[in-house]
């Protein structure tokens, strides 16, 4: 079932999820407004929209441009990995800054004209990690736990308006984003008390691509909920998504625990204490 005629508005469209999400809405026919930070949406068929989802002036003037679209595919995200007893401020509250209020700021911008008019659709971009945490994936994961709670929220505050909101859910996918997430573990490998843990996850990164789902898989999934006329809550894609949920379920979280912690070099014990942050004397 197409969708001719309709328009859709992207954030993020520049990653490699968002330039496959611009590439298959305009192949099903739909008018795509691509937000992008920096630069130009890779195909020229989508309208270009400046957009830094951490800006309110910024994102006032995408709604300005855009107006209210058909749908709204909340895509921009960053992802910051590391220890959490050593993770610094700023890498946090940068993630929550795009992640999550940013999420929140463009919803704001939109929702509500959906709601006046009466119909209207958002999809938001989560991952396997809001519902399923990793070690070094701390920061980032509570950044899509927040998206998640947030998306269950919207999907039952704005249903009697004729607004549908659901979720999608990817594991791990190859783009660029995967390459970042890598050079944040080496810098957090510096000066650290699991440098040997963070370089041995950094080594093992080859034995992850056989479960590595393409860009594509994911917009397909986030198209097919677009153009359903009973969207579901959650799309989870991938088979790593289902594989880990369904072991979450089944063992015990004291032998879930060791599985993921040999996965990325975290023995039982450690030489060393890890090195908490210490309190300042008053």
């Amino acid at each position: 079932m197409s969708a001719p005629g309709r328009t859709v508005f992207i954030t993020g469209a520049t990653g490699g999820i968002g330039r496959a999400l611009v590439q298959h809405f305009l192949r099903d026919g739909w008018t795509v407004f691509a937000g992008c930070l920096g630069g130009a949406p890779a195909d020229p068929g989508a309208v270009h929209v400046p957009l830094d989802v951490t800006s309110d002036a910024s994102v006032k003037a995408a709604r300005e441009q855009v107006g209210v679209p058909d749908l709204l595919i909340n895509n921009a995200g960053i992802g910051l990995l590391g220890p959490m007893a050593e993770l610094p401020d700023e890498v946090l509250t940068r993630q929550f800054d795009v992640n999550v209020r940013g999420l929140a700021r463009v919803t704001r911008a939109f929702a509500p004209d959906m709601c006046r008019r009466g119909h209207g659709r958002i999809i938001n971009i989560s991952s396997l990690v809001g519902v399923f945490t990793l070690p070094w994936f701390g920061a980032y994961a509570a950044t899509k736990h927040a998206v998640e709670a947030m998306s269950d929220a919207l999907r039952m505050e704005l249903a009697p308006f004729g607004v549908r909101v659901s979720i999608v859910e990817p594991s791990i996918v190859g783009t660029a984003f995967v390459d970042n997430a890598v050079v944040s573990l080496q810098r957090a490998a510096r000066n650290s008390q699991w440098t040997d843990a963070l370089e041995e996850t950094v080594a093992r990164r080859g034995f992850m691509s056989p479960v590595q789902i393409p860009p594509s898989q994911v917009a397909a999934v986030v198209l097919r909920a677009a153009n359903s006329r009973s969207p579901g809550a959650r799309y989870r894609v991938g088979a790593l998504a289902s594989l880990l949920l369904r072991l979450g379920r089944l063992l015990p979280v004291s032998i879930l625990d060791v599985l993921l912690r040999s996965l990325t070099g975290l023995r039982a014990k450690r030489p060393v204490h890890p090195r908490l942050p210490q309190e300042t004397p008053s």
